[in-house]
């Protein structure tokens, strides 16, 4: 494991997150996508972003998961 690999794990944070999403109409910028993802796919068309609770950057849930490095987008 590399240094910022750790350093990832150790500091959980919402910006780094692979749930969070980049919103417009977010006063923070970024929402939590955990109900987005866990949602099937016909059911994620009809919510709107207001939907989903706005993040901070530096702020972190139980429910945090980095994202995978490896995976390809």
């Amino acid at each position: 494991m590399s240094q910022l690999e750790s350093q990832h794990l150790s500091n959980p944070r919402c910006q780094s997150c692979r749930y969070v999403m980049p919103s417009y109409s977010a006063s923070t910028g970024l929402r939590c996508g955990l109900q987005y993802f866990q949602s099937s796919v016909l059911m994620r068309k009809f919510q709107r972003m207001a939907h989903y609770p706005e993040v901070k950057a530096f702020n972190a849930c139980e429910a945090w998961s980095g994202v995978d490095a490896n995976a390809s987008p």
